[in-house]
């Protein structure tokens, strides 16, 4: 009588699992997030004076390039956890890849605050993209002020 019971509910059980599975969303791709310093004061640290640059390239994965696209990116910066601003990005869009190059001289910066950027201080550059599944990408690199 048990084994009567127990294989149409197993049987069931194994129709709910299956039923519910859906297949993950394709991630996004980092291509390419090539960072480079510039030594422009020629102080061998990282200073005020310097300049960064990135290379950067985004791509989506899902073989059918109409199931999956970017709709919205940002390449933005905070200084000590504060939002500084958005150096470049965009929303509402529908691509399948993004392609940048950003040159960003750190004495250029504007600060979220007053003042200017002093030795310890931190400035993060944020790398953001998300599809039109909610899959997001991110990236951080981290400069910090050494004198």
């Amino acid at each position: 009588m048990k084994n009567k019971i127990l294989i149409p509910f197993f049987g069931l059980l194994a129709l709910f699992l299956f039923a519910g599975c859906e297949d993950d969303p394709y991630p996004l791709e980092l291509t390419v997030f090539d960072v480079r310093w510039y030594d422009d004061d020629l102080s061998q640290t990282q200073t005020v004076g310097d300049a960064l640059t990135f290379g950067v390239q985004i791509n989506t994965t899902d073989p059918d390039s109409d199931d999956q696209v970017i709709t919205e990116w940002d390449f933005s910066y905070f200084v000590n956890d504060n939002f500084g601003g958005i150096l470049q990005g965009d929303d509402f869009i529908q691509t399948n890849s993004i392609s940048f190059d950003a040159e960003i001289f750190i004495n250029n910066l504007a600060l979220p605050g007053p003042g200017g950027l002093t030795q310890g201080d931190v400035v993060e550059f944020r790398l953001w993209a998300r599809d039109n599944h909610g899959t997001e990408l991110e990236r951080v690199h981290r400069y910090v002020i050494e004198e």
